[in-house]
């Protein structure tokens, strides 16, 4: 990559991290978030929510080599789940950002139990993107788990984003860029918003208050 275009991917990352947080998509609790350019992954730092507010410059941003290292930024704020980044990019050739969010709606969800572990649904149809649930039990940022998003973002449609739930940690998304990554989180939010709203409505016919 061009220290031009390096410059360009990681000035853009830093942007994108707080319109996430912005618009309501992760909180500050932790998360992150990543682009591919090529054969290059840039991620936010570690402690971008904390610490930063989710408030960052380019030079806040890690760059590393898919195959890992540091190629830019500062090598004590690499995030925890640069492996995870690094694993699905390798994996999936069509998939340029990754996402690790703290979505309050998918989590609401997935500890309400409506849905079996495994794939929930396989195409966007229902939700807007594809959507996996992970078992409980897998701790993040362990082989077993890292393996089973990867397992599972594997056997969904990705061109209109995917999203794996990782119960009690997180939801892990991807797409093709980051302005797909972006709204198939938001478009999950908004259908998981409706089905919810759906239920109340019927629990109210049901019971004569509506």
């Amino acid at each position: 990559m061009t220290p031009e275009r390096r410059a360009a991917a990681r000035g853009l990352l830093a942007r994108v991290a707080f319109l996430v947080y912005d618009r309501g998509l992760t909180e500050l609790q932790g998360g992150n978030m990543s682009l591919r350019i090529g054969d290059e992954v840039v991620i936010t730092p570690t402690k971008a929510s904390e610490n930063d507010g989710w408030r960052l410059t380019a030079e806040d941003t890690v760059v590393h080599g898919l195959s890992g290292g540091v190629l830019a930024g500062d090598p004590s704020r690499v995030s925890r789940e640069t492996a995870l980044h690094l694993r699905l990019y390798r994996a999936y050739a069509d998939v340029g950002s990754v996402f690790h969010l703290h979505l309050p709606e998918a989590l609401g969800a997935a500890a309400a139990g409506r849905w079996e572990p495994g794939v929930v649904a396989a195409s966007p149809d229902r939700f807007g993107v594809a959507l996996c649930l992970l078992e409980t039990g897998l701790a993040a940022q362990t082989e077993p788990h890292d393996s089973r998003v990867e397992e599972l973002l594997g056997r969904v449609a990705r061109a209109s984003g995917a999203v794996s739930i990782s119960p009690g940690h997180g939801v892990v998304s991807v797409a093709r860029d980051v302005q797909t990554n972006i709204r198939a989180v938001d478009v999950l939010r908004q259908r998981l918003d409706e089905e919810r709203l759906r239920a109340r409505l019927r629990l109210a016919r049901g019971k004569g208050w509506a």
